[in-house]
């Protein structure tokens, strides 16, 4: 732990040199979504609670859904993007209406499906920002695109 300072009350070991510029969040997250070398994260900054919440989903579900965090963790999204039996791009608009795009989410981004289930239905469905997934729907019952 840093000493403070007797003459100035400021933590030792904590210097900013002023010739480099500052480091604030936003260029943090620039850094973070361009980068394509790093596993994918997921945000739930877009994510429609109406369609469905999580205290719907079983805890077999649940832990599912974990692993599938881990696993997508491990994946740059290029990389999970192509892998099929895990991610696929919507082709066409959802099944049902209550599926609708954010109106904050530009039309220019495609949806894609994350399987976390690929032996259930259970599914999650949001836009890739670089390395960022933003969960917009959770389909525990498979009803964005149903089987026929």
């Amino acid at each position: 732990m840093a000493k403070k300072s007797e003459k100035h009350g400021k933590s030792r070991g904590f210097k900013i040199k002023e010739d480099e510029p500052k480091l604030t969040p936003l260029d943090f997250e620039k850094d973070k979504l361009a980068s394509d070398k790093e596993g994918v994260s997921i945000s739930l900054k877009y994510y429609r609670e109406e369609t469905e919440c999580f205290s719907e989903w079983q805890s077999g579900e649940m832990k599912k859904f974990s692993a599938t965090i881990k696993k997508v963790s491990g994946l740059s999204a290029s990389t999970l993007k192509g892998h099929k039996p895990l991610c696929v791009p919507h082709k066409y608009d959802p099944a049902e209406s209550r599926f609708t795009r954010p109106d904050k989410l530009s039309e220019d981004l495609s949806f894609f499906e994350l399987k976390v289930d690929p032996s259930n239905k259970a599914r999650v469905h949001g836009v890739f920002v670089g390395s960022v997934f933003f969960l917009v729907w959770l389909d525990r019952l498979h009803a964005v695109y149903p089987e026929k």
